[in-house]
């Protein structure tokens, strides 16, 4: 066995271990004798169980945060002692900032492992520089510096005098860019300065960085590091690059070069930062090919809302014929067609009809009957959609979208969400219609958004998130799904009667807001949503580009970047016309 140590800081917020943390020191076992894990958040029992059952920590060392990774690296060492770390081959420095291995890391870490010209390496560095990050203060020049996320020291540093000094003199710091400034971007040089030699595996300093907010590589050109191989990719870098246009080209590339779950990337990122980013939408997408004959064990509801007393025949078949096993609340607006209701359908499943009154449209008699349904582990919520002036075509084609993406396919819907308890909602995708009959489906929400602010605050969130203004959002289009009651209940609690207008509704009405906020809620309520899909291309994400492009044109981009948008959304172009006239994605 190798005599390497690695000492690993763990942080998560929430006090979660993420996968991809699991994964990652998976991953890296193999390469170090000894692994100590330390966690600046409170791990729970389970969570530790997990790694020390999967026998991936040799250690482990619970404290609280202070001094953010610096400290915990320091109190790690004094916990060894500078003597029994001395015995080492080397002592490497790691927090879980990263995802990764993207690309293997054995052949480069043991290359640079075994090169006797260094003393100590990383993964990445970062230029000189001057900042003024403390308005009361001068400018301060950073040095070259290799970023701490990865520094690996060999025996002869680590025994040195210099190393010892440095770390027994690290302390609390509660400003963490008086940390960057002391300790990370200093470190390199004081060590360098002492006649020590280090190197990284993609030197940035002389590199072009046009093009970038700022010449960090780590975090604002992931495809550079891709193009070297570079084994591991900053979560910042997906913060910051959330909606640039080569996130999903970055994913893309992963998943066709390498064999790193880009699941991790999505779900990590879904509670960190946002649910719908465009890069994450082609991975909560399933197409469901197969009906399932299997019944799942989910106690199931489902909410009916009949305005057109024609087309209940028609989900009544639906519901028998692909959900099987549920109880069904029919709502209607008035007490005339509700005694017609229970004259005309004398069904087992059937267990109560309520009128609710003209107003609200489905969403108001949804918002009154979820309140007898909260004990279901799993809701559908449809309602006869007609579209308008009863436009027979677009009905039919919206009807149909919804049997093929969330009927046909219920009982995989529902292993689902057995499967993946974090699933808290099942939507369909942008109805085809919207594209056959209306065009590319350039929705902007910039109406909307007062409405939605004003029952987002409304909402009594456990844990409040911040809810963000865009321009497309990802919706249940017609507002029907399958969800968890947990996913939504504190939405459909909320008293928005008297915000609602009389019909005709105008397009920015408060039932458009609501209908938007869907998925957001269930996220800050801690669930994720997935998207069925009926077509190759993801209507989504065609809005989402059609959108970022139409925005692009609205403000100053450099022509470069314009340049780029237009080509990337005419290459989405091209996909969606062959899919169109041929059939095949």
């Amino acid at each position: 066995m190798n005599k390497r140590l690695l000492l690993y800081v763990h942080f998560n917020r929430d006090n979660k271990l993420s996968p991809h943390v699991v994964y990652q020191l998976q991953q890296l076992r193999g390469l170090f004798g000894e692994v100590f894990f330390i966690s600046n958040s409170v791990l729970s029992s389970e969570d530790l169980k997990i790694i020390k059952e999967k026998n991936l920590i040799d250690g482990f060392m619970q404290r609280k945060n202070q001094g953010y990774d610096f400290v915990a690296w320091a109190e790690a060492m004094k916990k060894y002692g500078f003597d029994k770390l001395a015995d080492y081959d080397s002592v490497t420095l790691m927090n879980d900032t990263c995802f990764g291995p993207i690309y293997d890391f054995g052949a480069p870490f043991e290359k640079m492992d075994t090169n006797v010209q260094i003393d100590f390496w990383g993964i990445t560095n970062n230029r000189s520089h001057k900042v003024k990050p403390w308005a009361d203060r001068s400018e301060v020049v950073l040095p070259d510096h290799i970023q701490s996320y990865f520094v690996s020291y060999k025996q002869k540093i680590v025994k040195s005098d210099t190393f010892k000094n440095f770390w027994e003199n690290v302390t609390v710091l509660d400003d963490v860019v008086e940390v960057i400034v002391k300790y990370e971007t200093a470190m390199t040089k004081y060590f360098e300065d002492a006649g020590f030699k280090s190197a990284v595996l993609f030197d940035t300093r002389k590199e072009n960085w046009t093009g970038m907010m700022v010449h960090d590589f780590s975090v604002f050109n992931m495809p550079e590091l891709l193009k070297r191989h570079i084994p591991f990719l900053k979560i910042k870098a997906f913060t910051y690059g959330a909606d640039n246009i080569y996130t999903p080209l970055v994913m893309e590339r992963i998943k066709q070069e390498t064999n790193y779950p880009v699941r991790f990337i999505v779900d990590h990122m879904t509670d960190v930062d946002y649910p719908d980013r465009e890069y994450m939408l082609a991975e909560k997408t399933r197409i469901f090919k197969d009906d399932s004959t299997v019944n799942g064990n989910l106690k199931v509801g489902i909410h009916l809302h009949a305005f057109y007393l024609d087309l209940i025949p028609e989900y009544i078949e639906y519901f028998r014929t692909y959900v099987k096993n549920y109880d069904l609340y029919i709502t209607t607006d008035s007490e005339k067609k509700k005694l017609k209701i229970e004259e005309n359908y004398k069904l087992p499943e059937l267990k109560r009809v309520i009128a609710t009154g003209n107003k609200g449209r489905d969403v108001l008699p949804w918002m009154i009957i979820s309140k007898e349904m909260k004990n279901y582990e799993l809701i559908g919520h449809f309602h006869t959609k007609k579209s308008k002036d009863n436009d027979w075509i677009v009905g039919e084609s919206w009807r149909r979208d919804i049997e093929y993406s969330l009927l046909k396919p219920a009982q995989q819907i529902f292993e689902e969400f057995e499967r993946n308890p974090k699933l808290g909602l099942m939507i369909a995708d942008v109805p085809s219609f919207f594209e056959h009959f209306y065009g590319p489906t350039y929705i902007t929400e910039r109406d909307i958004w007062q409405d939605m602010e004003q029952i987002w605050n409304k909402i009594d969130f456990i844990n409040p998130k911040e809810l963000k203004q865009k321009d497309s959002y990802v919706m249940s289009y017609g507002t029907m799904l399958w969800y968890r009651p947990e996913a939504l209940q504190n939405l459909l609690d909320i008293d928005i009667i008297e915000d609602i207008p009389e019909e005709p509704l105008p397009y920015n009405s408060i039932l458009h807001a609501f209908e938007r906020l869907v998925v957001y809620v269930a996220w800050a309520n801690g669930y994720d949503f997935e998207i069925s899909q009926i077509q190759t291309n993801n209507g989504f994400i065609s809005n989402y580009s059609a959108n970022r492009l139409l925005r692009a044109v609205e403000t100053d981009l450099t022509q470069t970047k314009l340049r780029d948008l237009i080509k990337m959304t005419l290459r989405k172009i091209r996909v969606i016309l062959k899919y169109r006239l041929t059939g095949k994605g």
